[in-house]
């Protein structure tokens, strides 16, 4: 039975005579479980059409469900003045109004200072059938923008890698998994996609030419585009938007090395030039520097190298075996699988190579982790007895969820 998975052929398989079973001890993530939430109050919507009743109690429970998922809220689903909320809490309230116009639906909402009576503002959407679940995104992010300044994360979107029978699938969903779309469905394994251009394209590794080669899919073409297909493999990238720029693993001059990648597919120029076994790089946010995986010190550990290829430094240096980086888009964290015993688990460490801290410790492997555009929730692949799903963690919370079935998962950017 073939299992190829992008943890396997980026981390696992390349560096399997170093991977012995690991024990160390990692300090547990400061879980901030009493964080302070700003109580939000989120009344029923209401409605002056009945034949619009529907749509708007799933539109209401979208944004519920968003607003929840962003741990940012502690949500009553009433209005304040009936629990006896008084003028000087702080908190805000959520309303929503979905009106009929020549039998078109519309939705209203706002959000108001319950302290201040101040109104914070609000939108207004045209809300055709099948619309709602965008709509409900978009205002969700909204609300988020409103109340606290940052950029919500529900109208992202997530790609990630789906087996299917004998078949495999490159899937994109909404953020928390609904809407799935398969862009691509082949016999042969295809791994590690990333978003791309914008959030326009996807670039993944496939095997249809016998080997990892690397292609791109625009989400409005129906085929794919060769991007490399140099002699080895050619596999973990990374866009950067910033740089218009692909950071590669290629192993075309025999062992695997870091390149810079043209969205054309032509090399820009090799990075690192070393006997070990360089690969798995991430972007830092502003382009200027990246993180790999490397076993040059006899065990895969971090590095950061400048995007010139200078200024190397080793990064980690707890564990025996730590890979797959991706860096925080605040730029203040990098999360990375840490092999403990026989499973692997998502650890964080700031890009100085302080504060490493474990972020999961479940009895099962956890793998290919990417953070989404808040800095704040981490997707990842589960991996237990025969399953294998996508979830994600709030590092602030320590709260998980389960979004999808499928592997090697990626964030859009907002």
């Amino acid at each position: 039975m073939l299992r190829v998975t992008a943890a396997v052929v980026i981390a696992v398989s390349i560096f399997a005579g170093s991977a012995l079973a690991q024990m160390d001890v990692w300090p547990d993530p400061i879980v901030q479980e009493s964080v302070f939430k700003i109580p939000l109050w989120l009344p029923p919507f209401q409605t002056d059409d009945a034949a619009f009743t529907g749509p708007m109690q799933r539109l209401e429970e979208i944004v519920f469900k968003d607003l929840e998922f962003s741990g940012l809220f502690t949500i009553v689903r009433r209005k304040p003045e009936s629990a006896g909320m008084t003028r000087g809490n702080y908190s805000v309230q959520v309303h929503g109004q979905v009106t009929s116009k020549e039998g078109q639906m519309y939705f209203e909402g706002w959000v108001t200072d319950v302290a201040s009576g101040d109104f914070l503002g609000g939108k207004k959407y045209r809300v055709p059938q099948s619309s709602v679940r965008r709509i409900a995104h978009h205002f969700a992010d909204e609300v988020v923008h409103l109340v606290t300044g940052e950029q919500g994360i529900a109208s992202t979107r997530l790609v990630f890698v789906r087996k299917s029978r004998q078949q495999w699938e490159l899937v994109v969903s909404d953020y928390d998994g609904y809407n799935p779309r398969v862009l691509v469905r082949q016999g042969v394994p295809l791994l590690n996609p990333r978003w791309a251009d914008g959030n326009k394209a996807i670039i993944y590794s496939s095997y249809r030419g016998g080997k990892p080669d690397l292609y791109i899919r625009y989400l409005t073409e129906s085929k794919s585009q060769t991007l490399a297909t140099y002699g080895g493999m050619n596999y973990a990238v990374d866009w950067s938007d910033r740089q218009r720029l692909a950071l590669v693993a290629l192993s075309k001059d025999g062992n695997s090395e870091i390149y810079l990648l043209e969205k054309s597919g032509s090399i820009r120029s090799r990075l690192t030039h070393n006997r070990a076994i360089d690969t798995a790089p991430c972007w830092s946010p502003s382009g200027r520097e990246f993180v790999f995986v490397s076993d040059r010190s006899g065990r895969p550990q971090l590095y950061i190298m400048e995007r010139g290829g200078g200024n190397l430094r080793r990064l980690t240096f707890t564990g025996g075996y730590n890979a797959t980086p991706a860096w925080s888009p605040k730029g203040d964290l990098i999360a990375f699988v840490a092999r403990m015993g026989s499973e692997f688990q998502i650890a964080t460490i700031t890009p100085d190579g302080r504060d490493g801290r474990l972020i999961t410790k479940a009895a099962r492997s956890h793998e290919d982790p990417r953070w989404a555009p808040d800095g704040r929730h981490i997707v990842y692949t589960e991996r237990g007895a025969g399953d294998e799903v996508i979830s994600v963690v709030d590092i602030v919370t320590g709260g998980k969820r389960i979004l999808a079935q499928g592997t090697n998962p990626d964030w859009s950017s907002p």
